[in-house]
């Protein structure tokens, strides 16, 4: 039993994984097309349809991760193309 459950975890986990992986790469693209780091609005929208708690908070964890990130590479692009 515990073998079974284990392997049902391993694959929600690859599924996961991948889609969290996708997202990082369209806030990476998402960069690209916005001048701000937080959308505070959209974040309240996606934390109000998740009733889990546990959840909520690892989504906070998403977001915060996603906002290092655009922090990192907004930094880097001013620092490669600066404002003449």
């Amino acid at each position: 039993m515990l073998h079974k459950l284990r392997k049902k975890i391993d694959a929600i986990d690859a599924i996961i994984i991948k889609k969290l992986e996708e997202r990082f790469r369209l806030v990476q693209e998402l960069e690209k097309h916005k001048d701000f780091i937080t959308d505070q609005e959209r974040e309240s929208e996606i934390l109000e349809k998740i009733e889990s708690e546990h959840v909520r908070e690892i989504y906070k964890e998403i977001f915060k991760n996603s906002k290092t990130m655009l922090k990192k590479i907004k930094k880097e692009r001013l620092k490669n193309d600066p404002v003449t």
